[in-house]
């Protein structure tokens, strides 16, 4: 209704709520004053009655008749002058506190339970938002893409890409908005006070903008300082915190000039704080600076590619042209192209790509284990509201309906829940600190995981649903309930369907448990496979740490082997130090490069059919610090470690099985194209293979050249110590900056923490689905004895009878044992299943060990049933103590 009438009613509506709404502040006095008029009322009754001439029995009788349900009576009058929902809410909440109140025990357990399942939920989740759901910190992530190069033949796909490619890519697609380009490093950063060894990007000057990041200080990096050809004393980009730490926020940064590995920069702006790209670990950021296409074409794949997709185009769409280019570049350039491609990723895909599958499998598998608690706990709410029966039954006879009955059954449950979700959530934060601690590198690498308000409100929201959850059955099975024949007996009765939903909560809690304990079995399995691989070097006492001399004030190849040569000689001389030497990327860390090896005297190798190896940089007495044998020839020697002398190679065993096979290897002469002016050189050893890229790969071919021949700015140190290694790291540090004191130390740790590291993703997920079996294995047990306990007492009686009639302790046992053993086999039946039908999911992350193991798949089912009878025996033991005279007395 519109009009002067409308809102005349609409007022009046409002005005009758706002008058309901202040009765709940009111509702004593009003509760005397209804009380007197019902009282009034019925009295009036009575009295009419005397006058017909009823005796005062009859009267009475007969008002009651007339007037009805003094309490019904009540509940419509109260509707009148409050809002009766928030007023029965608030009654049934005080009652829910009272009756927790007066059974701790039962509170503490159900709270408890609740609380491990759901702040393990929330510990998960908050990983799985900022990693999976969270939208990237860029303007319109969604049209983000990573560009990676794959050569379709040898089903080889680089985390890099060739910077002639991808300047051809950005000059001739259509599809994207703006495209950019960026590779990572370490520097060392100076400003004349400090010295740290720092992350680094080099990137385009589109990189920024693309992104949509604007910095807080300064400006960003423009066309022309992005060239080839720019100034010698080139600008910097420095992190927020690096400007608060090295700065102290100085408003006067802009302009400052510092120096980065020993090359003056001048700071143009500051990015904001938490800004990061693929890598949180990074600080400092110059142009990258590319020159023509033409220049790259044979430099080998070093760098990265981001673009941005124009509007409207599809990311099918974009890699149909992009792949047509490839075909382009691969007709043209066939000698450096054939047969690679382009693949176009999402970023978000790219940025969680190794841990994707991992976090979707805790993610499925804390759901299993919040599934175990809610099971448990409607178990014990069945079994408590089982003994509250006659309660019920007294409820409804003075006028409580079914769903009043229900709704007070339901606030008790969701109570429990939001108490549960409470501590869940502080126990969540402490979770997630830890699992930080013990989570790869690469969870944390790309992303920022932190628990926030978003979380929270979740926690909650999860914590009414499981409330509602695991109560709803309990509630409706008691309201379904024979009230009427519970006022005539004592709580030990039987709850209709009660019984039997126990017995199907607890068969569930056991399903569920069997697939955790299956799945975190075949990852503990994988982990022991991966722990026991032969490395074929020993990391035991061995401290390494990096040192990146800047190119600057190093330029020629006999200073760096200098620099090292002296350090080595000084380090060697520390107490303790049994060996050492350095190589150019530590094995397991990543970063080693890979290019085509030419064998002297053979034809040179058709496109596609190149012989490729890793190349890695070592000092003399890498082999015999790292462990490594030399199987034939010898080690490289000082001799060797110098610019004049010739170029010599050593191999290991997969490169002379994969290209010369049936040949002598030492004496062969081989290139190895990492410098195009490098000469073919005299392969003097063979070593054994060693796993240097990670565990669950066979060692790849590999050529190591001796430093002097292939003199990077960095090296890794390897020291060998007869005691704790990591008690060289202080004196170490003192020789290097005692050598150059412009020269920072940085990565120290030891070689057994790197490899630890490699099967960091595998241990992180075991250690996890480990846990969370355990728990749920715990709460089953305590479900299986509660739910025996419970039979036990309502059995109490026919126990006394078979007791009487003869049935010795044993025979009892043996029974009530038996109704528990029954329900846990058919839960291991089920779980058995369950677990065979999800365990393919976990193909990725296992090593050694298929998915459908056999040992596993009978030792988790085991396991679980001998907690079962564990669990069982001990109702099963107070069963067959009971005596027969107390027995029957006590019903």
């Amino acid at each position: 209704m519109r009009g002067p009438a409308g809102r005349v009613l609409a007022v009046g509506a409002w005005r009758r709520f706002a008058v309901r709404l202040a009765g709940l502040w009111s509702t004593g006095r009003q509760e005397r004053e209804l009380a007197e008029e019902l009282a009034s009322h019925f009295q009036m009754h009575v009295e009419e009655n005397l006058r017909r001439g009823m005796s005062a029995e009859e009267a009475r009788r007969d008002a009651r008749l007339k007037f009805g349900s003094v309490d019904a009576a009540s509940e419509r009058m109260r509707d009148g002058w409050t809002l009766m929902a928030l007023v029965t809410a608030r009654q049934d909440l005080q009652y829910a506190l009272r009756g927790l109140r007066r059974n701790p025990g039962f509170a503490v357990t159900a709270i408890a339970s609740l609380a491990l399942g759901i702040g393990a939920s929330v510990a998960i989740f908050t990983i799985a938002d900022n990693l999976l759901l969270r939208p990237l910190p860029y303007r319109d992530p969604g049209q983000l893409v990573m560009l990676w190069e794959v050569n379709q033949v040898r089903n080889f796909r680089p985390p890099v890409v060739a910077a002639a490619n991808y300047l051809d890519w950005k000059a001739q697609n259509s599809v994207f908005e703006s495209m950019a380009g960026l590779r990572e490093a370490h520097s060392v950063l100076n400003d004349g006070n400090r010295v740290e060894d720092l992350g680094k990007q080099l990137i385009s000057a589109d990189l920024l903008p693309l992104l949509g990041v604007q910095p807080v200080r300064g400006r960003l990096f423009t066309a022309a300082e992005d060239r080839e050809s720019a100034s010698t004393d080139t600008v910097l980009l420095i992190s927020y915190r690096v400007w608060q730490n090295w700065f102290h926020g100085d408003e006067g940064v802009i302009g400052r000039k510092v120096q980065v590995n020993a090359t003056p920069r001048v700071i143009i702006g500051v990015l904001p704080p938490g800004f990061y790209f693929r890598n949180r670990n990074v600080d400092l950021w110059e142009p990258l600076g590319l020159g023509p296409a033409e220049k790259y074409r044979y430099g080998g794949r070093w760098m990265v590619s981001v673009a941005r997709l124009k509007t409207g185009v599809t990311g099918k769409r974009a890699q149909a042209e992009m792949a047509a280019i490839a075909a382009r570049l691969a007709t043209a350039y066939p000698g450096y192209d054939k047969d690679w491609t382009v693949q176009v990723e999402d970023l978000r895909d790219s940025l969680v790509r190794e841990v994707k599958t991992s976090t979707l499998i805790l993610l499925g598998a804390v759901g299993l284990l919040l599934a175990v608690a809610c099971a448990n706990v409607a178990n014990l709410l069945l079994a408590r509201y089982a003994s509250r029966r006659r309660e019920m039954a007294v409820r409804a006879a003075i006028g409580a309906g079914r769903w009043r009955v229900i709704r007070q059954l339901l606030t008790e449950s969701m109570v429990l829940g939001i108490g549960g979700g409470l501590l869940g959530v502080t126990l969540a934060r402490w979770a997630v600190s830890g699992l930080l601690l013990l989570a790869p590198k690469d969870l944390s690498r790309n992303a920022v995981i932190v628990l926030d308000l978003r979380i929270v409100l979740f926690a909650v929201a999860l914590s009414v649903l499981t409330g509602v959850l695991f109560g709803l059955a309990p509630a409706l099975v008691v309201s379904r309930a024979d009230l009427a024949r519970g006022m005539g007996e004592d709580s030990r009765g039987s709850v209709g369907a009660g019984g039997q939903l126990r017995s199907v909560l607890v068969a569930a809690e056991v399903a569920l448990s069997v697939m955790l304990l299956a799945g975190a079995g075949l990852l503990f399995r994988s982990l022991v496979g991966l722990q026991s691989v032969d490395l074929g070097l020993n990391p035991t006492k061995l401290l390494t740490f990096r040192v990146s001399i800047p190119a600057a004030r190093y330029r020629d190849y006999s200073r760096r082997t200098q620099f090292y040569a002296r350090a080595t000689e000084q380090l060697g001389h520390l107490p303790g130090v049994r060996s050492l030497s350095a190589i150019d990327y530590l094995p397991f860390a990543g970063g080693a490069a890979s290019t085509w090896v030419a064998i002297g005297g053979r034809p040179p190798a058709k496109l596609g059919e190149e012989l490729i190896a890793t190349i890695r940089t070592v000092m003399p007495g890498y082999f015999r610090t790292m462990g490594i044998p030399i199987a034939r020839g010898r080690d490289f020697t000082e001799a060797d470690n110098s610019q004049d002398a010739p170029y010599r190679f050593i191999v290991n065993e997969a490169f002379v099985r994969k290209y010369l096979t049936g040949e002598p290897p030492l004496g062969q002469q081989i290139n190895a194209n990492m410098d195009t002016a490098n000469p073919f050189g005299e392969i003097v050893g063979v070593a054994a293979d060693a796993r240097e890229d990670a565990l669950d790969k066979e060692p790849a071919p590999t050529v190591y050249y001796v430093y002097a021949h292939l003199a990077t700015p960095g090296l890794t140190f390897l020291v060998r110590s007869a005691t704790d290694p990591m008690a060289l790291a202080e004196p170490a540090r003192k020789i290097i900056q005692g050598l150059d004191p412009q020269q920072p130390v940085a990565e120290v740790r030891t070689m057994e923490t790197v490899v630890r590291e490699t099967f960091s993703r595998q241990r992180f997920s075991a250690l996890l689905l480990g846990g969370f079996s355990l728990v749920s294995l715990l709460l089953a047990a305590v479900g299986i004895y509660g739910v025996l306990a419970f039979s036990v007492t309502e059995r109490t009686r026919e126990i006394g009878v078979r007791v009487a009639l003869g049935a010795d302790p044993a025979r009892i046992r043996a029974l009530v044992m038996a109704s528990g053993l029954r329900v846990v086999l058919a839960g291991t039946a089920m779980g058995t299943g369950g677990a065979l039908a999800l365990t393919g999911l976990l193909e990725s992350l296992l090593f050694g060990v298929k998915a459908h193991d056999g040992a596993t798949f009978v030792t988790a089912p085991a396991v679980l049933i001998g907690v079962a009878m564990l669990a069982a025996y001990l109702p099963a033991r107070r069963a067959a103590r009971l005596a027969p005279v107390d027995a029957l007395r006590g019903d």
